[in-house]
């Protein structure tokens, strides 16, 4: 006799043959039905393997008075809803995490443009320099020299070379100031 008391206490007592007389009258049905809703073969198989493990681990609290089959398609429908709910949570952080890489990218962007534009008034500042300021200032800030490498390939003294970037900085920070793109 394989009626729904008989399955539960078979069940109780970790009958394997009454979990499989079980899976194997439910789990096409079952599967259907989550199919309807998830559209997704993989998916829908998964669910129904968590249903039937939902089943087994909770075979010791079952009520005898309750068909199996309400209790199956119960938990398939719980199953169902806490994959929308984790879809939609998922789609969510998706979409913030989207929204953040724009504005992530927008604003490096926005940041690039301006240190191209500072980069530019910068190189202007540096072409009115007196010619051998210019040439230390970008043998040090643009071709990454040292002051002792610059003052061996120019003959000069490593202090006159440290003095001649100290004044390059300040006459670029004195005219950075006087327009207004750089504050104390």
């Amino acid at each position: 006799m394989n009626s729904d008391v008989n399955l539960i206490r078979r069940l109780r007592k970790n009958d394997n043959q009454a979990f499989e007389f079980i899976f194997n009258k439910f789990k096409e049905k079952l599967y259907y039905f989550i199919l309807g809703y998830l559209h997704s073969p993989a998916e829908s198989e998964e669910i129904l393997q968590n249903v039937f493990v939902s089943l087994w681990e909770n075979r010791n609290s079952l009520k005898e008075e309750c068909p199996l089959d309400s209790f199956l398609y119960k938990v398939t429908v719980n199953y169902i809803y806490n994959h929308f709910k984790h879809q939609a949570v998922r789609q969510k952080y998706l979409n913030h995490m989207a929204t953040a890489k724009e504005s992530i990218e927008d604003y490096q962007s926005e940041q690039s443009i301006l240190l191209n534009d500072l980069q530019g008034m910068v190189d202007k500042i540096v072409d009115r320099m007196p010619l051998k300021q210019q040439v230390i200032y970008r043998l040090s800030r643009r071709d990454g020299l040292s002051h002792n490498e610059i003052a061996s390939r120019l003959g000069l003294s490593v202090r006159s070379v440290e003095n001649q970037i100290y004044r390059a900085l300040k006459y670029i920070k004195e005219k950075l100031r006087e327009e207004s793109l750089l504050t104390e």
